[in-house]
């Protein structure tokens, strides 16, 4: 079935005119109504002032970031942040939940941290009869909620195993178990950093593998997607040390402190702002070495080494002397059988999500091609 389409300008109209924008410096932690800017975070703030609210004879909207692409369907009494908001009402003729569901499958330019309204107002949306909107933003609203709650679980997930290295070892900032201080150097048997130049890469499959900082996500080294290189390559750059299962991978650069744990017996070497921790087994566990480096006490360390200004780089001496506190082994090792559980449910979770992921945007496809 193909949908008529139309005009954004011929069907939704611009909200934002006519309402109070809320400062920042005026967002209160908790309040009565909740205030929605252009940020990632669904509620930014919050405020008690009723004059900031919202014509309530406009819900529900769909707010858009003109500076960020945001896209949030409000359906409550809100305040508007005060930069970059547009709030966004449809005709009687479109749905405001498929309006929401459609600016999000829409593929909207990037244009940095300028404007981006104006890509919306060259949009022609599909619009179907209101009974196939609202049946339409129902299918994708039950499977953005399953996906959400994918996500969700795994979120849950990493903060237990952060509160649980808190429970067992302490505040790495303030250390309040007296855990004693050694340098990173000290408890590892081997720190190696990357060749200091871009590796002549193939555009053809091989066994040898780069590991680069975008691989480094989620506490792991995914090496699902990456750059290739043939065996001579692989060779001389892994002439120090060969990575192996088990050795703590740490970015200097784009973005600093990312952290991860080699988990393949793949060929693999590090490409370029990347630095290697073996650790020793007799004094640490890669796992516990891994939470330590994710820490707000390696944060601190990067600021005390650079001056205390923003960190945008790491240099490789840095990267050799951080001071670690060093529980008994023991206790280190139950943190890992513990990490290696959760981790292994991690796992399975993220295969989930991703089911879900996909399945989402298939129906996203298909709904906005009639064919749902």
């Amino acid at each position: 079935m193909t949908f008529p389409l139309k005009k954004f300008t011929d069907i939704i109209q611009d909200k934002s005119g006519g309402n109070k924008k809320l400062p920042q410096e005026l967002f209160l932690i908790n309040g009565q109504y909740p205030v929605v800017d252009q940020g990632k975070k669904f509620i930014a703030g919050y405020i008690n002032d009723n004059d900031y609210l919202v014509k309530s004879t406009d819900l529900p909207v769909v707010i858009f970031g003109d500076h960020t692409k945001a896209i949030k369907f409000v359906d409550f009494p809100f305040a508007m942040g005060a930069d970059g908001v547009k709030v966004l009402k449809p005709k009687d003729e479109c749905d405001a939940k498929y309006l929401y569901h459609y600016l999000r499958y829409a593929k909207i330019p990037d244009a940095g941290y300028s404007r981006h309204y104006k890509f919306l107002k060259e949009l022609e949306i599909p619009l179907p009869p209101l009974a196939e909107q609202r049946r339409i933003a129902s299918i994708l609203d039950q499977a953005d909620e399953l996906r959400q709650k994918r996500q969700q679980a795994i979120e849950k997930l990493d903060q237990l195993l952060q509160a649980t290295f808190i429970d067992m070892f302490g505040d790495p900032v303030s250390n309040p178990k007296g855990w004693e201080a050694k340098p990173i150097d000290n408890i590892c048997a081997n720190i190696v950093d990357c060749v200091n130049k871009t590796a002549p890469i193939v555009e053809y499959e091989t066994p040898y593998k780069m590991i680069r900082t975008t691989n480094v996500r989620n506490h792991k080294v995914d090496i699902s997607s990456v750059r290739y290189v043939e065996k001579e390559t692989f060779d001389k750059w892994n002439r120090r040390l060969t990575p192996k299962r088990g050795d703590v991978i740490l970015t200097r650069e784009a973005p600093v402190g990312e952290v991860g744990i080699l988990e393949s017996d793949d060929s693999v070497f590090l490409g370029q702002r990347l630095m290697l921790y073996r650790v020793n087994l007799e004094l640490t566990t890669p796992e516990y070495l891994l939470y330590f480096l994710m820490s707000d006490n390696l944060k601190m360390q990067y600021e005390q080494m650079s001056s205390g200004s923003t960190v945008k780089h790491l240099s490789v001496p840095q990267c050799s002397k951080w001071s670690i506190y060093l529980p008994p082994l023991e206790l280190q090792l139950k943190f890992s059988e513990f990490y290696k559980m959760i981790h292994a449910n991690l796992e399975l979770m993220r295969i989930s999500y991703n089911k879900a992921d996909t399945l989402f945007k298939s129906l996203q496809n298909q709904a906005f091609s009639g064919t749902l």
